[in-house]
């Protein structure tokens, strides 16, 4: 079935999730017998969504609303809505999202470490509660960014392990030196071996390895670190005794790995070993619903949780597609931080490449004005400068104009007159509609 999950409601309360099952469906403001939205910006018969039964998909319709129906960043009078469609009406962002859950699916909502309450997440979750308590190696596969080493943890805090959590990235490895790093070496084995060495295996006795980026591991290792999966024994390097280990392994990639292995890049034997359990993790584009979530945590990382974002910076956030995933948006966060002077990140805050698609729409750029300043200078007439941009963060919304200046809606329009300032063009409404 297809959810309509509300992600973002310009400082109101989440309205809950709408399950798509029988159309039509007409969206209006509060108080409206249909899906209601508690949203000055929202006309009251806003939109229709509807099923079609040929094809089976759904789709949402305009019904002539003041400030329009938007679609991944597109007014619309009707389109489809697709697993991740990104809706805007008035101030709420909706995201639509498929959900399927397979047969004897375990999903869970709560986790410290992993945020993200997108079905997608909860499964994941769930995948981790079951798999947490074993002893078996476990291969994590997914993006760059995408949170593998997270997972990992999680893993190794819920398997009841008392011993310690070593993360290692084979790509840093060097290649002469990968066997000595994994397994550890006699003192002498090798030129500048001065003393003993006991290796990350000895290392994790009792734990979790985690090897990350494990196709990057060296063709010559690979048949040891298939004897110590197979059978806990380990051999350093200049030592002919092997020593016994007690370690859980985890890998990661963000590469086929089956791919490598018919190529013959990655030993078969190998591979079978660790993928007795495959736990993928779905990039940040198929799960746009956990998008916001995670840029508020984020958020309450960089000046205590004081910062919010505007609801053309979160529409900007769910329509890009997050190449590098969660790394990339906390970056991103991080920079838009120290951009933002007045509490609240705007598009103009974001990396251009983000902010971009919702600005260009929006007209030429123009100088940030601050509500709350004009409004505490209620003799001064704010320039053209400030009474398009105010425009511009309210959707053209003269009301909301008037409201932020704490003046008269009649006295906005003879501004507006005055500067001739086309109120259409700044909605995105084409001329003459």
């Amino acid at each position: 079935m297809r959810q309509l999950v509300a992600v973002f409601a310009s400082g109101r309360e989440l309205p809950s999730p709408v399950t798509l099952e029988a159309g039509p469906l007409q969206i209006g403001r509060a108080g409206f017998a249909g899906i209601a939205l508690d949203d000055d910006e929202v006309s009251r018969r806003h939109a229709e969504l509807g099923h079609d039964a040929a094809s089976d998909r759904w789709w949402v319709r305009d019904l002539g609303s003041r400030n329009g129906t938007w679609v991944n960043g597109v007014r619309v009078d009707r389109a489809g809505l697709g697993h991740g469609a990104v809706v805007r009406i008035g101030q709420t962002l909706l995201v639509a999202v498929d959900v399927v859950i397979p047969p004897g699916q375990r999903l869970r909502r709560e986790s410290q470490g992993l945020r993200g309450g997108s079905l997608a997440m909860q499964r994941v979750r769930g995948e981790i509660a079951m798999t947490a308590g074993g002893a078996a190696p476990l291969l994590v596969l997914g993006e760059t960014g995408v949170g593998k080493e997270l997972v990992a943890r999680e893993l190794h805090e819920r398997s009841g392990r008392t011993g310690p959590f070593v993360p290692v990235n084979c790509a840093t490895i060097p290649y002469e030196l990968a066997d000595s790093e994994l397994f550890g070496h006699a003192a002498g084995a090798f030129t500048g071996a001065v003393a003993p060495r006991g290796g990350l295996f000895a290392e994790a006795h009792g734990g979790t390895l985690f090897l990350d980026e494990i196709g990057e591991l060296p063709d010559a290792v690979q048949p040891k670190l298939l004897r110590a999966l197979a059978i806990g024994e380990v051999r350093a390097v200049g030592r002919a005794q092997a020593t016994q280990v007690d370690v859980r392994v985890i890998a990661a990639t963000h590469r086929d790995l089956s791919g490598q292995v018919d190529a013959g890049g990655f030993r078969a034997d190998l591979y079978a070993r660790l993928a007795g359990w495959v736990l993928r993790i779905p990039p940040l584009r198929e799960r746009r619903d956990d998008i916001l979530e995670l840029a508020h945590g984020a958020l309450d990382e960089h000046r205590g949780g004081k910062l919010a974002l505007s609801c053309r910076a979160a529409e900007a956030l769910l329509l890009h597609d997050w190449p590098f995933n969660v790394r990339e948006l906390e970056y991103a966060i991080a920079s838009a931080a120290l951009r933002a002077e007045d509490g609240v990140i705007r598009c103009q805050h974001l990396p251009p490449e983000i902010g971009a698609r919702v600005l260009a729409r929006e007209g030429p750029r123009v100088r940030e004005a601050r509500p709350d300043d004009l409004a505490a200078r209620p003799t001064v007439v704010p320039t053209e400068a400030e009474l398009r941009q105010l425009l511009v963060e309210h959707g053209g919304n003269v009301q909301h104009v008037a409201r932020a200046l704490r003046k008269d809606r009649q006295q906005v329009y003879r501004w507006l007159k005055r500067y001739d300032i086309d109120v259409a063009a700044i909605r995105g409404e084409p001329r003459g509609e």
